[in-house]
């Protein structure tokens, strides 16, 4: 187990971020929504600022564990992005979809501060962005790379092992909507272990949990609701 833990924490690094769909800077509407909802929510959208996601974050407690904030997540030059770009994958293109989900927030002029569990056992992420388009982009992420990545081949800190991305759909109670990805893990012919990764979006916030070590499926979820009901206490 030891040695699979680096490729575990790499993976991880996909909950912290968010995923992305595609360009966010293409996709922006010039002041007028697609759709009367988002034109509602875009004059009273309001973006936390680092600070602020620190607070929910670190005052949020749940499944009894309170979160500490991982400097440095979410950036350019972060451990995860290190580890995806010493690595091998087959197919070679589901490197870049990887590093693009990581580095999203960097695209989509979203703030993003990112924790885990006292326990080590799971990792929390929100994103801010100007408006709720940025969240709603980056909930295609989930889809795109099941779809593209379902089989992954991966070679990194001198370990191989396989992984398999399917979707689904988590109930997050008071999220606008939801996007959920399993990451299962084998290695020598044997799973290693499953990650759960939930996203919600909560106006114009992105918040994202997933697990880094064995769990059930519905402490994933829950830990999601305490921090999308933090989320909105602190809009």
């Amino acid at each position: 187990m030891k040695r699979i833990l680096p490729a575990i924490a790499l993976i991880a690094g996909l909950s912290l971020t968010g995923c992305t769909g595609g360009d966010q800077s293409a996709d922006k509407p010039d002041g007028s929504g697609d759709s009367s909802p988002t034109a509602e929510q875009t004059p009273e959208a309001k973006k936390l600022d680092e600070a602020q996601l620190k607070d929910i974050l670190e005052s949020t407690s749940a499944e009894g564990q309170s979160f500490k904030v991982v400097e440095g997540a979410g950036q350019a030059n972060s451990e995860s992005v290190k580890a995806i770009e010493g690595s091998e994958f087959e197919p070679a293109k589901c490197k870049n979809i990887t590093l693009d989900i990581l580095n999203a927030n960097l695209a989509s002029d979203g703030t993003t501060v990112a924790a885990t569990s006292t326990d080590n056992v799971l990792s929390a992420g929100i994103t801010s962005f100007d408006d709720p388009e940025g969240p709603q982009t980056q909930l295609d992420g989930p889809s795109k790379i099941a779809e593209e990545c379902s089989d992954v081949k991966l070679k990194t800190a001198g370990l191989e092992m396989t992984m398999n991305y399917q979707t689904f759909d988590p109930e997050v109670a008071g999220a606008d909507a939801t996007a959920g990805v399993v990451a299962s893990f084998d290695a020598a012919g044997q799973t290693a272990m499953e990650m759960r990764m939930v996203y919600a979006q909560v106006d114009n916030n992105l918040v994202s949990v997933s697990n880094v070590a064995d769990v059930e499926e519905a402490t994933v979820t829950k830990t999601a609701d305490a921090f999308v009901e933090a989320v909105k206490n602190a809009g």
